[in-house]
């Protein structure tokens, strides 16, 4: 499935980082209500954080898992509205290892995915939605 274009990105964390290296200050995930972002946002998350992230037409959740010095990502993505788009969820470790959930479309559909365990205690991750 080729993704023609990302319009509409969110996740929330510590720290998030935007397209062109800007940086954006928001509140922790633990005591952080979701947020919606018409722009690419990326949510570096540790060992026991989660996130409920949405945009305008798609959520998700997922929890950072870590065992044995080893993190990975869990939970779900759901698209919420019929326009034509699918979800999906994509993680990136330090170590440059690349994750992306199933996606969920049409409207209505959720998935579950647990990733692959990688080294380290640290994840990057975010909810996105794509023409298909």
């Amino acid at each position: 499935m080729a993704v023609t274009r990302a319009i509409r990105c969110a996740a929330i964390g510590s720290t998030v980082a935007a397209a062109g290296a800007l940086l954006v200050a928001m509140a922790p995930a633990a005591s952080a209500a979701p947020t919606t972002s018409n722009g690419p946002i990326t949510t570096m998350g540790t060992c026991g954080q989660t996130f409920s992230p949405s945009t305008s037409g798609a959520k998700a959740y997922w929890e950072v898992q870590c065992s044995g010095g080893r993190v990975r990502i869990s939970g779900w993505v759901e698209d919420t509205d019929a326009d034509g788009q699918c979800a999906k969820v994509k993680a990136i470790w330090p170590n440059g290892n690349t994750y992306f959930s199933p996606a969920a479309c049409p409207k209505g559909n959720r998935k579950s995915f647990t990733s692959q365990y990688n080294s380290g205690n640290s994840v990057s991750a975010y909810l996105y939605e794509y023409d298909v």
